[in-house]
């Protein structure tokens, strides 16, 4: 009497339906809070998952039964899940390790009586916290270490990094919250010594996987000094400002580098201009690049020009030490690299944004400079397209790091 749609098979049957509209109007064949014990589910069947399990069952024939309850013990908790009579499966999850366990499932009434319980056993494969766990990978990079993994199941984990400090004692310096299919992530800001790190999983029910020891030495990087960064206005460059109030009227280039990342103004380029579109600067001094950071439109708790808009979406990267002045994309210009933008959940631009997502917005975006880019001191940034398809581009905030070279 069923019909699968995805994970769960919805219910239809008219028996289910009379119950409802009989739950609707309260004449039920006993009364509501019955001392009554419903019947128990019948022929259950199990799928295994990653630290998790799908269980299928009949539901009985009885108006009594208003829930089904599986309760299974885990860390020395009991945990329980209800499901509705709508549906005919649930789903148990948060199991430490791969293996065999009981779940007792009880039909429940509308007086929250239960029946007897029906034991099922499922065997959960490996969790995703352990399999992730397997998977990473770390490698030194400017500043810090990246560390790459793997999360097929897009499970929700924790990603903690500790560091050895100079008296041998180990401290948390990262946690990289994730529900993506996988990726880098990056932990900055250390200083370029020979450093023992550790790399750990934890999932969302506190299960901690062991720890990948590893020693790296970070890369020397600084931020470039953004009190030299100038605008410049070369022929070609769309460095013309779009702007729609009062607060709007001070949108410029400059706003690029004034360390304000939550407010208007921003550099947006006017609806006027076409894709692909440039603007160049000057960063004052010669800087062999490692990184660069960009944040685009954001406001605090408002996300309607994030990976949305004018949001740059496929862009580059050009690096000058003598540009021409006539602006053309000439000798003078060498091509550091391209770039795509992407959400961190791997959503497009018409999914909701994750926590992922928004923490991504807020902080910016990490983009590397390839190891064999010459020393630059202008840069050119080429917008191809944005997330919106839009004819402008606009953006709060842009951040280089890498080391001065004379």
């Amino acid at each position: 009497c069923s019909s699968v749609t995805s994970t769960f098979k919805i219910s239809c049957s008219i028996s289910l339906l009379i119950r409802f509209l009989l739950c609707i109007f309260h004449d039920l064949n006993e009364p509501a809070g019955s001392t009554t014990p419903p019947a128990q589910v019948l022929n259950a069947t199990v799928k295994n998952l990653p630290g998790a399990a799908i269980i299928y069952y009949d539901l009985p024939d009885d108006q009594n039964l208003k829930y089904v309850r599986a309760s299974y013990k885990v860390d020395n908790m009991v945990r329980t899940v209800n499901a509705s009579f709508y549906t005919d499966s649930l789903v148990v999850e948060g199991f430490p390790t791969k293996g065999e366990y009981d779940i007792e499932l009880y039909s429940v009434s509308y007086g929250e009586v239960v029946s007897s319980p029906l034991v099922v056993k499922v065997n959960p494969d490996t969790p995703p916290y352990q399999k992730v766990r397997g998977t990473l990978v770390s490698a030194e990079t400017f500043g810090g270490i990246r560390v790459n993994f793997d999360n097929p199941e897009k499970a929700k984990l924790g990603l903690g990094v500790i560091k050895k400090q100079a008296e041998g004692i180990w401290t948390q310096v990262y946690m990289h919250y994730t529900e993506a299919k996988g990726g880098d992530f990056y932990v900055r800001g250390l200083d370029a010594v020979t450093t023992d790190f550790g790399i750990f999983v934890r999932d969302r029910w506190g299960h901690l996987s062991d720890t990948l020891y590893v020693t790296e030495t970070p890369l020397y990087e600084e931020q470039c000094d953004k009190s030299l960064f100038r605008k410049m206005a070369l022929p070609t460059d769309s460095y013309e400002c779009h702007s729609w109030n009062e607060v709007t009227k001070g949108n410029d280039m400059t706003r690029l580098w004034d360390g304000i990342t939550d407010a208007d103004p921003c550099f947006q380029t006017k609806t006027t201009t076409v894709m692909p579109q440039w603007f160049t600067f000057d960063m004052g001094e010669n800087y062999k690049l490692s990184r660069f950071v960009m944040v685009s439109r954001y406001y605090p708790g408002k996300y309607g020009n994030t990976f949305k808009a004018g949001h740059p979406k496929h862009f580059e990267i050009w690096g000058s030490i003598n540009p021409n002045p006539d602006g053309s994309f000439d000798d003078s210009w060498v091509l550091l690299s391209e770039y795509e933008s992407v959400k961190p959940s791997g959503g497009g631009v018409n999914d909701a944004l994750t926590a992922e997502d928004q923490e991504a917005a807020k902080n910016g975006e990490n983009f590397i400079i390839p190891d064999n880019a010459p020393a630059v001191r202008y840069i050119r940034f080429r917008t191809n397209n944005t997330w919106g398809n839009t004819r402008y581009m606009h953006l709060h905030e842009l951040t280089f790091f890498g080391a001065k070279h004379n």
